[in-house]
């Protein structure tokens, strides 16, 4: 029998990768020493934004996660493909959960946790990972202005103990301590079309790739 892996599995539309991005990934595996971390582009938006071809969102990432310890999933995407229908965290955290026996854990934002209970069956993703929690306020996560449904599931959920995350399969929060960095995928669009630097937001081999492939 195998030994159980912990994976940190990263979803976001990555419209283009940026360097916050990459320093959450490398924080959560350093925090949780994951085993792997599985960064999954965004197929079709339930949100309904609009998003760069999905070939050049996965190209973008194999480029700024090109070590042993990522992978990049197409899960996503291809089911967007395939079906017509927008991505849905649950449906792919559910995938992960039934394939086997690891411990997952659902990085995400404080601004994406804000508007989680607008989510498809948000009261069912903690049933099939943990949630860590990357603080994009100012703000302690327990003084932010969270919709009464969120504050009572951080409440309820709420861990500052790893190892309770490595003793259970599921169901809790937990914030990675890291310093807030402030990029933002819009404002590197909008550096892009006004024709500034990208110095310090995306990586050399991403601004090169952009600019090659004339994105944004």
């Amino acid at each position: 029998m195998s030994a159980i892996k912990l994976i940190g599995i990263y979803g976001g539309a990555f419209d283009p990768i940026h360097n916050a991005h990459i320093e959450i990934a490398k924080k959560c595996i350093e925090e949780i020493n994951l085993n792997k971390l599985i960064l999954i582009p965004t197929g079709r938006s339930a949100f309904k934004k609009s998003l760069a071809v999905s070939k050049h969102r996965l190209a973008m990432l194999n480029l700024a996660f090109n070590s042993p310890e990522y992978e990049i999933s197409r899960i996503e995407i291809d089911k967007s493909e395939n079906t017509k229908n927008p991505s849905y965290s649950f449906d792919t955290l559910k995938y992960f959960f039934n394939r086997d026996k690891n411990i997952y854990f659902f990085i995400i934002g404080t601004d994406a946790l804000a508007n989680f209970h607008q989510w498809f069956n948000w009261k069912e993703i903690l049933s099939l990972c943990h949630i860590l929690l990357i603080n994009r306020s100012d703000d302690d996560i327990f003084s932010q202005n969270w919709h009464p449904v969120i504050k009572e599931l951080i409440e309820a959920n709420w861990t500052n103990q790893i190892d309770n995350l490595k003793n259970n399969r599921a169901g809790m929060i937990y914030s990675v301590p890291m310093p807030r960095i402030n990029i933002a995928s819009h404002s590197i669009k909008d550096n892009i079309q006004n024709k500034k630097s990208l110095q310090s937001l995306v990586p050399l081999q991403i601004e090169n790739y952009i600019k090659e492939n004339s994105l944004y």
